[in-house]
């Protein structure tokens, strides 16, 4: 062991000793521009392999990843898809086509090319350590030919000793360099040839892969997008049924309750803009449109006829008269208006009071003064006329389609229809001179009668 180590050590540092004699030129190296060629070229194609093989292996990765997300994306979509809809079995064929055009594309890419690149660039650090002990065993024959060269100028003799030891060290550090330096010759040209080929199979295996899930993946994207279009158009045959008839809103709770209630101030100042409400179908009786409302009388009268501060035990004890009635069935039916008039009465009557009071003597007693009130005189507005739509007239009127009444409504206007449940109604086309609020359609009975009336109490044929 010992001997073979010392061989080690001698023969580096003969090398050394040759090499530092070549670089200050007191010894002679062997040129070979041929093998150096080949050599510098060996260099820039492991260079480039090694590169093309890391992004090789990047690229099978992240393109593992994304097909093992299109699977779980394509699983989930499965379970997703409810068993009622249509086809649902042509679709989950579609996606075990696509699952396993996925499996063969991750088996090319993802598992043989990278293997295959691997194996290719594999062989470099064996070529660079034989152009490496090449190299040495160049330098073991420069220095026998420098030592034969130096022996045989010395000698004086032709059987010296000497001079045959060095010409056999000379004969077999040259038979060992020929012998490998004629092997690299061989072996270089051939694999930086091999660079031709092997990215033409690699590049095209790659792509061709691609190309193909790429194809196939198309076609299959394309059923799908088929398949949900007739998941679309079966969306009127699975949508959850709804009901008919509207569920009281929060503005109809509140007209409900507080329509036996006094008003508030709060209550008072709510805006009553629209002319024409559309009634709800489950709120009894029906709203009458707010341009039949009732003239009120006076403010006076109107103070002696109503007080909200009465108890309704002394209510109850009275006898009703005619106008109580009509204006109790008014006060239900408009609970806003009716309150802002008799927040108005309240006012007039304080003022009343007040003016009364400066002028009159301080001694008076307040019968006098609730007399006086009282015979005031009680003047009535003109009740207006109310007015029809515009535009309801005989003519020829474009047909839109049909309705059929899902509940019984009763006119409350002279331009509305009355009709019962389950009679058809024709709608025909309105102009803007008809004026029809939101949720409200002109329509024609089957006994030629043409009005208006609220959508709502009707569905369409």
């Amino acid at each position: 062991m010992a001997d073979l180590f010392n061989k080690h050590l001698k023969k580096a540092t003969n090398r050394t000793k040759e090499k530092l004699l070549e670089g200050i030129g007191k010894a002679k190296a062997t040129q070979d521009e041929v093998f150096d060629q080949h050599a510098a070229n060996l260099n820039k194609q492991s260079k480039s392999c090694e590169k093309l093989h890391k992004d090789v292996k990047n690229y099978s990765s992240a393109l593992r990843t994304l097909l093992s997300a299109e699977k779980q994306l394509r699983d989930t979509i499965r379970d997703a898809y409810e068993p009622e809809w249509p086809d649902r079995e042509h679709l989950t064929a579609i996606f075990d086509n696509l699952d396993i055009q996925t499996n063969e594309l991750e088996k090319t890419v993802c598992d043989d090319l990278p293997q295959t690149v691997t194996q290719y660039v594999n062989q470099f650090p064996d070529l660079k350590k034989k152009i490496e002990k090449r190299g040495r065993k160049l330098v073991d024959y420069d220095s026998a030919k420098n030592s034969f060269n130096s022996v045989k100028a010395s000698s004086k003799k032709d059987n010296d000793p000497k001079l045959a030891k060095a010409t056999m060290e000379l004969q077999a550090a040259e038979q060992m360099y020929t012998e490998m330096n004629n092997e690299l010759l061989e072996i270089l040209p051939a694999v930086f040839d091999s660079r031709i080929t092997f990215f033409v199979d690699t590049l095209q295996t790659l792509f061709n892969a691609n190309s193909v899930y790429q194809t196939d993946a198309s076609k299959f994207h394309k059923q799908i997008v088929m398949q949900l279009d007739k998941l679309g158009e079966s969306m009127d045959y699975l949508r959850v049924a709804r009901p008919e008839a509207r569920a009281l809103t929060p503005i109809d709770t509140t007209s409900l309750a507080s329509s036996d209630a006094p008003a508030t101030p709060d209550q008072n100042k709510s805006d009553n803009s629209s002319l024409r409400q559309t009634p709800s179908p489950s709120v009894l009786p029906s709203p009458v449109p707010a341009p039949m409302a009732k003239p009120r009388e006076s403010v006076v009268s109107m103070a002696n006829s109503t007080n909200p501060f009465d108890d309704d035990d002394a209510e109850h004890d009275k006898e009703a008269t005619p106008t109580d009635v009509e204006e109790k069935f008014e006060a239900k039916v408009y609970p806003k208006l009716n309150a802002q008039q008799t927040a108005a009465a309240e006012q007039a009557i304080a003022a009343a009071k007040r003016e009364k009071k400066e002028a009159s003597n301080p001694f008076d007693d307040e019968d006098d003064e609730s007399t006086e009130v009282e015979e005031a005189p009680k003047k009535k507005d003109p009740e207006p006329t109310p007015k029809p739509l515009d535009g309801i007239t005989n003519e020829k009127r474009k047909t839109l389609y049909f309705v059929t009444s899902t509940h019984n409504y009763k006119a409350v206007d002279t331009d509305e229809l009355s009709f019962e449940q389950g009679v058809q109604i024709k709608v025909i086309e309105a102009n803007e001179d008809d004026q029809l609020d939101d949720g409200w359609r002109l329509g024609e009975l089957e006994d030629g009668k043409r009005g208006v009336f609220p959508e709502n109490f009707t569905k369409k044929v």
